[in-house]
């Protein structure tokens, strides 16, 4: 998109004139048409107010990007034809080590040439093999964690393995390291090219890179440090989490508020996935939008919804989501899976899950229509620099909901899932073997007898064994070597460590998955316990952190971490009141 004009830039002509031959039944011409658009884009430089938009036109209809040729529709096309041998090249390599590192390191070819079209038949097998490893039980098994170890494990062990388009770390002292740093991030997900804008909106918050600390960190940092992500991080916070009226109150007030819309002790709902989900998003929605819902005030009052003293009032009803409502966002946790899957592989599909994704993305746009919820993403576009403004107020309403809706409630959900599990001694996704339940473990009871504080402990503790995000992608600032089992540069059998070079840009994913259960910082890191004396070092959430109090204090150990989840604490009390809720026969009022 070309940047948006200064203002003055530009100037409308002061003579026009439109002829039209039926004036009361035929269209604008295009001339007068773009001489409105560009009237709106002249408007949105002057006043910071941008046009909403329509999510489909200006949004998702927009063509792919990121498209190498090896995902292109010609090469669907041949994997489609030589699906048989794929399939059967797909097997051996998700079942034996050796040709998975083969097939790691044709691909690593591959992408040193640009992934061109002449070799995208190493892609064909490859996605295939990953596609499997995930599933067989011998492999991954249907568990993220356990296709890492694998994956790990073909590579001899070490500190490095080679996956997709780049190069997986997992110690805890590197995956430490990078989130304390600047992170040259780019559109990329799962350590491979994201599929934007069909899939991913583009330019979201965890596709843009930084440099030096967080808004929340430092206010006033260097101005070559006030980038984009930046920008974007300061506005998100203000807008819709410390700077959200009411923020913290309603974030205490969650228990009261599942309370009064019927939410009743049942403990069998602990095994109930959707019915934890739509709990999750009506939590989300609550928190977030409460206080900008239906305009900001109570009915016809005119008196202010964010504010405590009000919520007393007869005609005060928080926002509450119909069930065609909900069954819509719980999709942001139902397609979870949908993320991870490349270019080539969704359009070996014909689109079909990205199509669901869209669908998604219009229904998100939809319910902030309904539930007149435009004002904090308008509000948040206009006090952007004019450089990182979106051209539509529902291009940056898309791009801000996506992350509430990958992180707030899909990664929500899953924690609440993962702590329901553990509550009843079960281990959910990750299966049996790598959580260890101490003996006499009785997680109800420990959860009934403890107060917020060791409940909010029993959530970090699931949360570090078996973390929402398992991973996530930056990329190298500099050429590095490194130690790479069977070298990425020997295609054959040949065994042990050999270094190997990887240019500037190279993909790397750290996986957070791992670097919880390193055993140099986590002692028993298998086991499962709430009170280890060096939980607040987990990263689950982007880096670690030690307070967890319903308020904006300063929190030394967070700060060094620039990109820090900043609904930690959002997701921590959701899943307590949903626990609470559910198997406490009086729940208490607040977390």
């Amino acid at each position: 998109r070309a940047s948006r004009p200064r203002q003055g830039e530009w100037e409308l002509g002061a003579h026009c004139s439109l002829r039209m031959s039926k004036p009361t039944s035929a269209k604008p011409s295009e001339a007068y048409m773009a001489r409105k658009r560009n009237a709106a884009k002249v408007n949105a430089v002057t006043t910071g107010e941008a046009p909403w938009g329509n999510i489909e036109t200006n949004v998702l209809s927009k063509p792919p990007e990121n498209v190498s040729a090896d995902a292109s529709w010609a090469s669907v096309i041949g994997m489609w034809l030589l699906l048989p041998l794929n399939i059967l090249q797909a097997i051996f390599g998700a079942l034996l080590p050796i040709v998975y590192r083969n097939y790691s390191w044709w691909a690593a070819q591959s992408v040193g040439c640009g992934r061109p079209f002449l070799l995208a038949w190493t892609w064909w097998r490859y996605v295939l093999t990953g596609l499997l490893a995930l599933i067989l039980p011998c492999t991954g098994g249907g568990s993220r964690l356990r296709l890492f170890r694998w994956e790990w494990a073909a590579f001899g062990k070490g500190e490095y393995w080679y996956h997709g388009e780049g190069v997986w770390a997992w110690t805890y002292a590197m995956v430490d390291a990078i989130q304390k740093g600047s992170q040259a991030r780019k559109a990329a997900f799962g350590c491979i090219a994201a599929a934007i804008p069909d899939l991913f909106p583009k330019g979201i918050l965890i596709f843009l890179p930084n440099s030096g600390k967080s808004p929340e960190a430092e206010a006033s940092p260097a101005a070559e440090e006030k980038n984009e992500w930046w920008w974007m991080r300061q506005e998100f916070h203000k807008i819709f989490f410390a700077g959200n009226p009411g923020y913290y109150e309603r974030l205490q007030n969650i228990g009261p508020y599942l309370k009064k819309n019927g939410v009743v002790p049942d403990r069998s709902k602990l095994d109930d996935k959707e019915y934890l989900n739509g709990l999750v998003v009506q939590c989300v929605m609550y928190v977030i939008f409460d206080a900008y819902a239906e305009g900001g005030t109570i009915g016809s009052t005119g008196l202010d919804r964010s504010k405590p003293a009000n919520w007393d009032h007869a005609e005060y009803e928080p926002i509450w989501l119909s069930p065609d409502e909900v069954s819509q966002m719980v999709n942001w946790r139902g397609y979870a899976a949908y993320w991870v899957l490349p270019r080539l592989l969704q359009r070996f599909l014909f689109n079909f899950l990205i199509g669901r994704v869209k669908g998604l993305r219009k229904d998100s746009a939809d319910l902030v229509d309904k539930h007149r919820l435009r004002a904090p993403f308008e509000k948040m576009n206009s006090q952007l620099p004019e450089q990182f403004r979106s051209e539509y107020g529902v291009e940056l309403m898309d791009k801000v909901f996506f992350i509430f809706g990958f992180a707030g409630i899909g990664g929500t959900s899953a924690g609440v899932e993962s702590t329901g599990q553990f509550l009843q001694g079960k281990t959910g996704e990750i299966g049996d073997g790598l959580v260890t339940f101490p003996p006499g473990y009785d997680g109800l009871a420990m959860w009934k007898d403890g107060d917020s504080s060791t409940r909010h402990n029993f959530i970090r503790e699931v949360c570090r064994l078996d973390p929402p995000v398992t991973s996530a992608t930056t990329s190298f600032v500099a050429e590095k070597t490194i130690l790479l089992y069977n070298g990425v540069g020997c295609p054959n059998a040949c065994g042990g460590n050999k270094e190997t070079t990887f240019p500037k840009g190279t993909l790397n994913q750290y996986t957070l998955s791992m670097a919880n259960r390193d055993p140099t910082t986590f002692f028993q890191p298998q086991t499962f316990n709430p009170s280890r004396e060096e939980l607040d070092k987990a990263l689950t959430w982007n880096g670690a952190f030690k307070s967890t109090a319903p308020g904006p204090e300063p929190d030394a150990l967070a700060a060094q971490y620039p990109r820090i989840c900043p609904g930690r604490k959002l997701s921590i009390y959701i899943i307590e009141a949903i626990i609470n809720a559910l198997i406490l026969e009086d729940a208490p009022t607040a977390p």
